[in-house]
């Protein structure tokens, strides 16, 4: 699969038409055309000086403030996210960092924001996917062991933690609605619905 991923974005910068991959019209992109990767690129350049909740809004789902949001990084998002950060580093994107950047295609990478009012509030947060009738798990789960300040410091909630989930692409249909769960300590979730036909 890396193999074939490597190869067809190579492929992307020939000029020969007939080696782009054939996508439906709505839905996120796990392998990207030329054109695509172009545009993410360019959004991403063009994006660089405004904050990052405002460059990452289109792919981003906030409940009320200090409840909580949820942002998927698709292919598309992803070199568009790493070449804001090139821009800011004034570093030429190089082809293998596009190649980098698109590899998440594999997964369903989400980055959460999640609030409490222990700076050890975190480290047992967990998450799930709601696909139609499916529950999906995740293959990769990251929660820092210490929350930060957050920007309601000291008054509640004072404290926030950036926690990092990805599930496996097979078997879900790129222009569904899933719902990511993050699973409190506790057993209580918040719900992030994510319209996968509305997203690039």
């Amino acid at each position: 699969m890396r193999f074939k991923k490597i190869f067809l974005l190579t492929c992307a910068f020939c000029v020969s038409p007939w080696l782009f991959v054939i996508k439906p019209v709505h839905a996120i992109f796990l392998e990207l055309t030329t054109q695509q990767i172009e545009e993410a690129i360019e959004y991403g350049k063009k994006n660089k000086h405004i904050e990052i909740a405002a460059f990452s809004k289109p792919w981003t789902n906030c409940k009320d403030k200090g409840q909580g949001t949820a942002t998927l990084f698709t292919p598309f998002h992803n070199i568009a996210y790493k070449a804001r950060k090139s821009a800011i580093e004034h570093r030429e994107f190089m082809h293998n960092d596009i190649v980098s950047a698109a590899e998440i295609g594999d997964t369903f990478t989400f980055s959460a924001t999640v609030y409490g009012d222990e700076y050890d509030f975190c480290p047992n947060y967990t998450a799930k996917l709601y696909y139609k009738d499916d529950v999906i798990q995740p293959e990769f789960e990251f929660a820092p062991p210490i929350a930060d300040a957050s920007e309601f410091w000291p008054d509640s909630p004072s404290h926030s933690a950036r926690l990092v989930f990805k599930f496996p692409t097979k078997g879900v249909d790129l222009s569904a609605l899933i719902t990511l769960a993050i699973v409190a300590p506790g057993g209580e979730e918040s719900l992030f619905d994510f319209d996968l036909a509305k997203m690039r």
